[in-house]
């Protein structure tokens, strides 16, 4: 008959034959580790080792082995290989860490315009930001109209209106009393109304852009024969004033002498029509004309 040391000899030498030999403390501690509690009976006979004939046994033994060696590599595994020490757990990755944009700093607002003469320098204004040469001021606080030169001796000074929502034109600016015409919200209604007026237009309107915002420019010019001052009645404009349009705030523009020019550049501005007025008269040198237009080319639409 078998005994236990028997077994134990059986699995020594299978495991020193093999292709990884098992130290002796591990093999003890297999053994050890070997469940050895006391089974429930079975309603079957159970048949012992030493009544098994030898192939059965040699087959039994096998098993044995089998069962020995998985528990071993297990255990092994444990407890990081085979004279190792125990295995360290792999270090977690630290997610780099994620750069910050730096913050965009404000824009610098340009300074309100002043009232009065106006130094050198870039300006806001209602709805637009200029820069302006020297020579310019503003008449009064509001700073609508900038102009350069004597603005009470035209025709040599020259100026710049800004309008919001031109809401009424008049189609006899000298009889601007009786004539007054409501027109719609869009660029296309001011033109159509400014061109009907018997001011009239000097040429068709044309595509303009400004910073972006697109519309028409349109040139009227004040008739040389209109009286706004004199002794006959028949000839006197009322109030003595030749009005050509009244924005939705209730300003008024109306003209100081014949041959006036308003050269209105009439903006689309998010759904609102908005007007950039240059004024000048026949007069005005090229050289102021460019200047103007200078101021134009710096305007940038702050809505």
């Amino acid at each position: 008959m078998s005994t236990d040391r028997d077994v134990t000899h059986i699995v020594r030498s299978w495991l020193e034959e093999g292709v990884t030999a098992l130290p002796d403390r591990v093999l003890d501690s297999v053994l050890d580790q070997l469940p050895a509690t006391p089974q429930r009976r079975a309603w079957w006979p159970a048949r012992r080792l030493g009544e098994m004939n030898t192939p059965l046994r040699i087959a039994v033994a096998a098993v044995a082995v089998v069962a020995v060696a998985a528990i071993g590599i297990n255990i092994l595994l444990m407890n990081g290989g085979v004279g190792g020490p125990p295995s360290t757990p792999l270090p977690t990755a630290t997610a780099a860490p994620t750069a910050t944009a730096a913050p965009t700093p404000s824009p610098t607002l340009a300074p309100r315009l002043p009232t009065g003469q106006i130094p050198p320098g870039t300006y806001r204004h209602l709805f637009v930001t200029y820069t302006l040469p020297a020579g310019w001021g503003t008449p009064d606080s509001s700073g609508t109209t900038i102009f350069k030169g004597p603005a009470t001796t035209p025709p040599s000074d020259m100026a710049l209106d800004l309008w919001q929502n031109v809401a009424t034109v008049y189609s006899d600016p000298c009889h601007w009393q009786t004539t007054a015409v409501h027109i719609g919200p869009t660029v296309d209604n001011l033109i159509a109304a400014l061109v009907a007026t018997k001011r009239g237009s000097t040429a068709p309107p044309v595509d303009v852009t400004i910073d972006g915002f697109q519309g028409k420019e349109i040139d009227l010019m004040v008739p040389l024969n209109v009286k706004f001052k004199g002794s006959s009645k028949a000839t006197l404009c009322d109030g003595a004033q030749y009005k050509s349009m009244t924005d939705a705030g209730g300003g008024d523009r109306y003209n100081q002498a014949p041959g006036q020019h308003d050269l209105l550049d009439i903006l689309d501005v998010n759904g609102q029509t908005w007007a950039i007025d240059r004024v000048f008269y026949p007069a005005t040198t090229a050289a102021d004309r460019a200047e103007l237009q200078a101021i134009v080319d710096s305007i940038k639409i702050t809505p």
